[in-house]
């Protein structure tokens, strides 16, 4: 087996070395799972002061509904819940880096200044996006479920309901972030132009509503209010891929 070249490993006869690969893969995964471990740990350890954060948006209203646990197993899951997603923020970055590591051998030059830029934004965009969703969406969408019925109700939230109504609120929100980043690396790379994203944008405009549905409680205003943004970062992604091819 001869070493590595500009794109990948080759064996004595000059092909691509199928079994090196799997072994670079296996050890990338490895590495992968570990800092996943790490992070899902370590966010563990501060689970309550991640549940208190989660609970803030609530605080602030008039009526704050109250969250139960119904069952013996209620906080337990919900900590494992909160500290898996948690886990999973901190180790992107170094997900994202051993999958790099991976692909880079197979790439060319300009493939991997694009990838490279793109494994450093993922983290970042996905970052903002939470915040940004955490600030705005998620506390607009929980004023609107606690007041529903003007104090008609006792307004009583399971703690698994909750977390994960939370976690599917600002996860999808923040992966919307991504759109744009996603659509200026394939612009990038060729594979779409800003032209065609237009062209589909009606078709677009209907998964964007099916997959507000899916991450919001089922209500058309919090669809709504989930969607709207969503359908600016869409178009926000069209801007960016006319960037990117105009600076091919």
């Amino acid at each position: 087996m001869s070493p590595i070249d500009g794109r990948g490993y080759r064996s004595a006869e000059g092909g691509l070395d199928f079994w090196r690969h799997i072994e670079d893969l296996r050890k990338a995964l490895f590495k992968g799972v570990l800092g996943w471990l790490a992070g899902t740990i370590v966010a563990w350890e501060y689970w309550a002061d991640l549940w208190k954060i989660l609970l803030r948006p609530l605080q602030g209203l008039k009526k704050m509904p109250q969250i139960v646990v119904t069952n013996p197993t209620g906080a337990v899951m919900m900590s494992f819940q909160v500290a898996l997603v948690a886990g999973s923020v901190m180790a992107a970055p170094w997900i994202f880096w051993q999958a790099w590591n991976f692909v880079k051998p197979a790439l060319h030059g300009k493939e991997r200044k694009v990838v490279l830029y793109a494994v450093w934004w993922t983290t970042i965009l996905f970052v903002i996006g939470l915040v940004i969703g955490y600030y705005t969406i998620f506390p607009m969408t929980m004023k609107w479920l606690a007041g529903y019925g003007d104090g008609m109700f006792l307004q009583m939230w399971t703690v698994d309901e909750y977390t994960g109504m939370s976690v599917k609120l600002l996860g999808g929100f923040a992966a919307m972030f991504e759109f744009p980043l996603l659509t200026w690396v394939l612009a990038k790379l060729g594979f779409v132009t800003a032209k065609q994203l237009v062209r589909w944008s009606r078709g677009a405009l209907v998964v964007i509503f099916v997959l507000a549905a899916v991450v919001t409680p089922p209500d058309p205003v919090s669809q709504c209010i989930m969607a709207v943004p969503m359908v600016a970062l869409y178009f926000a992604g069209v801007g960016t891929a006319w960037l990117a091819q105009k600076g091919a």
